[in-house]
């Protein structure tokens, strides 16, 4: 993977190519949960640029049932409140966007984040991601990446030019992402979780004028390679088979806790983010709240991590201009 260089690039949406800009704000914020908005919204107050990250993966609040233990609050669900925060925090002029961050450069300033659409340089950033769902393992997946194992077609898919390349996903962004491939010149096999009948149909016809071979109800099981990555292993119906490849674009997924590591970030034996009492992390204008830091997991607690990573990403702010 190349993350650092300028992403000015081609993403096919809505069957059109646009151009996806670099964007560049004060505070970037990974995550829309509660830590994630909350601080947001102390940040957007203090009449800091704030823009939040809102990945695939959905924050436990969203999945909450019914909340009964919120000060202030005697009973709502979960899905309500989110809104509610979601609504505060663009109020205040905060803006959400709805991508994955796929690398992150926060050792150096300022800070360089790519996502699925393009490049986010940002003076701090939060990270409050939360702690997802455990993935479904792809064997090998890590000891590949930036070695075949990507998860941004819009930063790699240039690099295999008339190569074999493999998208793995399970929503219509994946097969946006083989067309994209297709047209970059490069040789794309499709496999999506998911039955044909739950994608779009738009986007379905023009796989198939593409002629890009599309595997249905079947899931990426291993990375096959020696150094780079050859191949890759994948199960349908109980059977398993090899697909040769020189790339694996892995669209179900970010890259969890090596994106952290790769990026400088202390963490501990269970994966969560090392901070002191300010939320600060061992990298500078960087900090974390919510359940990635592993403290109350519970929704006051992370709105509570989250303003105290507020107060200090200001205060680091206001100190980078003295």
């Amino acid at each position: 993977m190349l993350p650092w260089r300028n992403v000015r690039a081609l993403k096919y949406q809505k069957l059109e190519w646009a151009m996806i800009e670099d964007k560049t704000t004060d505070v970037l914020i990974i995550g829309a949960g509660p830590a994630g908005l909350s601080a947001a919204i102390y940040t957007a107050r203090a009449n800091r640029k704030t823009v939040v990250l809102r990945g695939k993966a959905k924050s436990r609040l969203e999945q909450a049932h019914l909340i009964e233990n919120y000060p202030g609050v005697m009973s709502i669900k979960g899905t309500e409140l989110l809104l509610q925060f979601e609504e505060q925090a663009r109020h205040f002029g905060v803006e959400i966007i709805e991508t994955d961050a796929i690398d992150l450069g926060l050792g150096f300033a300022p800070k360089m984040i790519n996502t699925r659409s393009g490049m986010i340089i940002a003076d701090t950033v939060i990270l409050a991601m939360g702690k997802g769902s455990s993935k479904v393992a792809i064997e090998n997946e890590e000891d590949y990446i930036g070695l075949g194992v990507s998860y941004c077609v819009v930063c790699d898919g240039a690099l295999y030019k008339n190569k074999v390349t493999v998208v793995y996903g399970n929503d219509n962004d994946s097969f946006e992402d083989a067309l994209m491939l297709e047209q970059l010149g490069c040789k794309v096999t499709l496999i999506v979780s998911g039955k044909e009948a739950q994608y779009n149909s738009e986007l379905i016809a023009k796989i198939k004028s593409k002629d890009i071979p599309c595997i249905n109800e079947a899931r990426v099981t291993k990375v096959i390679g020696e150094n780079v990555l050859t191949g890759i292993e994948y199960e349908k119906a109980s059977e398993k088979s090899v697909l040769p490849a020189n790339a694996l674009f892995i669209i179900t997924h970010g890259p969890g806790s090596t994106l952290l590591k790769r990026a400088g970030l202390e963490i501990d034996a269970t994966n969560c983010i090392e901070v002191n009492r300010s939320q600060e992390t061992n990298l500078q204008g960087v900090f974390a709240a919510g359940d990635i830091i592993c403290g109350g997991m519970q929704i006051a607690t992370a709105v509570g991590d989250g303003v105290n990573a507020a107060l200090s990403c200001l205060r680091y702010l206001r100190a980078k201009k003295t």
